[in-house]
């Protein structure tokens, strides 16, 4: 299954990222089904960090699923994708 890379994200009130299960699953590149199995198993996990500085204004994703990461750097404001890897 290929990767699919999202140009927009979205950003809860919170001012972090929300993304949903299939968005997520298409970000690891596998089944909705699989990934809801990982999940449940411990095996998915993110983190949100905060741009500071020069970076400040920005949000970064990391996704990971076993040896699989997929990293996706947001505008906070608008949850714009800058930078997808």
């Amino acid at each position: 299954m290929a990767v699919t890379w999202p140009d927009r994200v979205e950003i809860d009130a919170a001012g972090d990222i929300a993304l949903s299960a299939e968005v997520a699953a298409g970000l690891l590149g596998i089944p909705l089904e699989a990934f809801l199995a990982d999940l449940r198993a411990g095996v998915v996990y993110s983190v949100v960090e905060r741009g500071e500085g020069e970076d400040a204004g920005r949000l970064r994703l990391t996704l990971r699923r076993r040896a699989t990461t997929r990293v996706l750097v947001v505008e906070a404001a608008t949850g714009r994708v800058i930078e997808a890897r």
